[in-house]
């Protein structure tokens, strides 16, 4: 058995392996917690009713809101728009505590902007989901946009068509077909949220089913609660991504400069769309950064132990999420199309019903303590890994079709090849991936939050608690140093990206 096949067959069986031993643990929780019948009351339903609503109008705000702004950014390639991509993606990437501390920031009772009601509730919740995916929707729209032909768009300025009769006839049909699967993914991802309704629920009627498993297993450690609620959890997403399809919506890929016309000044109307977006996006940072500097900078005692612990997780984690990618890019074609479903790693089973059954055998077994580290890292990879596939496998494919016939007119070996060949073409990608994956682990609370022990510290956890106890400048400040971490790794992918394409 070559290398290659043995990478393939071990990151396919590992992953297998996981979702085999997470039911398992579901099955055989440790405990008898309480009748099956006292949990089907109206608790769950209500539930159940809020997971579904507020993901459903998390994903329609984000959606609606993108629409006009991917159109109006569509309409003429414009310079510097993949510097606006990137700004894009950075709401889906940087921590998600950041963004939830920053609209409680600008939308609290001492915000810059200050609503009537409270924050905490689902007015929150939704906030911070539109401020989380709304840029992602209009990158989503925005790429599929600028895949209309472009004898299209020749045709319909050969027809004196105006901008809203193109819309009609060319682009809203393609707006039309991409819409459900965007609307799918978000509401997917909002259905699976656990740091935003944790933070901003304000109480028992705000909570889905994510935190729900959260409060079963850390206040009341009613472990066949638990699993109830995370069975349930997983039977919904597998529903929904099963609406989801085969469509391909994306990945962490920049949007491509359009080759149908040479790129030119933004005009005046996606100008102003542009500066919406980045206004949009930098608020809750710069609200934070302001908070942060008006506070007595203070130093916790753990904050040490906290940054060492997130640091070795993250570069853990990345490392690992890496070598999944790359068994999954280097797997047979046939044995890939078999298991082609295993690409979306947590978005079959959320991250959270991953981890309670995992967590829930570790129990059993009595390995709950020494699982701590192992299971965060395995987790975290698990969820970095279906954003940085398709690029690694893009890249991977380009080199194959380039290369292959060289090497082989060389007679030169697999392991030549790949030092001498292969490796300068790969490598930005993979500093890209492993610097991504970081960021992704730096910023995860709800994995860490639910197995952790009492004197487990992350530096997401230690915001929390800073929160928690309404030490507001203290959390501003924590998540600043987060946030100048996160953007030195993202600088480092960017910089790899660049020597990758020069």
């Amino acid at each position: 058995m070559t290398l290659t096949r043995t990478l393939a067959w071990l990151g396919t069986g590992a992953l297998l392996l996981t979702v085999v031993l997470a039911l398992a643990g579901m099955a055989l929780h440790p405990g008898q917690g309480y009748g099956w019948a006292s949990y089907f009351d109206a608790w769950l339903w209500q539930i159940v009713r809020f997971s579904v609503l507020q993901a459903g109008l998390s994903a329609g705000f984000s959606v609606v809101l993108a629409l006009p702004f991917a159109w109006v950014l569509s309409q003429q390639p414009f310079r510097g728009q993949w510097l606006l991509a990137g700004f894009l993606n950075l709401a889906f990437v940087l921590p998600v505590l950041a963004v939830v501390l920053g609209i409680v920031v600008l939308f609290g009772r001492q915000g810059w902007w200050p609503l009537a009601g409270t924050i905490y509730g689902l007015p929150g919740i939704l906030l911070a989901h539109v401020a989380l995916n709304w840029p992602f929707a209009v990158r989503l729209l925005w790429e599929r946009l600028n895949q209309v032909p472009p004898h299209h768009r020749r045709l319909a300025n050969i027809l004196g068509l105006t901008a809203f009769q193109r819309l009609h006839r060319i682009e809203w049909p393609i707006l039309k077909a991409a819409m459900g699967p965007v609307f799918v993914l978000i509401a997917l991802l909002c259905f699976s949220s656990f740091t935003v309704v944790l933070t901003l629920g304000g109480g028992p009627a705000n909570t889905n089913l994510e935190v729900a498993v959260y409060q079963a297993l850390k206040y009341d450690f009613d472990s066949r609660g638990a699993a109830l609620y995370a069975t349930l959890h997983g039977v919904m997403a597998l529903g929904l991504m099963a609406l989801l399809g085969r469509h391909r919506v994306g990945s962490m890929e920049m949007v491509a400069q359009p080759t149908r016309s040479v790129l030119q000044r933004a005009t005046g109307v996606q100008c102003g769309a542009i500066i919406v977006l980045l206004l949009s996006l930098l608020a809750p940072y710069l609200a934070l950064t302001q908070r942060a500097l008006r506070s007595r900078w203070q130093w916790p005692e753990m904050l040490n132990e906290a940054v060492i612990t997130s640091l070795g997780i993250a570069g853990f984690s990345a490392l690992v999420a890496v070598l999944l990618a790359l068994s999954r890019c280097v797997s047979a074609d046939s044995a890939r199309r078999r298991s082609v479903w295993l690409d979306f790693g947590v978005l079959v089973l959320p991250a959270m019903v991953l981890t309670t059954g995992l967590f829930l055998l570790c129990l059993r077994l009595g390995w709950a303590r020494q699982a701590t580290w192992p299971l965060i890292i395995w987790i975290n990879a698990l969820m970095a890994m279906p954003l940085i596939l398709q690029p690694i496998k893009a890249r991977i494919a380009a080199a194959r079709n380039q290369y292959q016939r060289l090497t082989r007119v060389l007679g030169l070996s697999r392991w030549v090849a790949l030092r001498v060949i292969y490796w300068p073409v790969l490598w930005p990608v993979l500093v890209w991936a492993l610097a991504l994956s970081a960021v992704l682990s730096l910023g995860d609370m709800g994995v860490a939050a639910l197995i952790g022990q009492l004197d487990f510290v992350t530096l997401p956890l230690l915001i929390f608690r800073a929160m928690g106890s309404y030490q507001m400048g203290l959390a501003a400040q924590l998540m600043v140093a987060l946030l100048v971490v996160c953007a030195t790794l993202l600088g480092l992918a960017e910089w790899a990206r660049g020597r990758g394409h020069a």
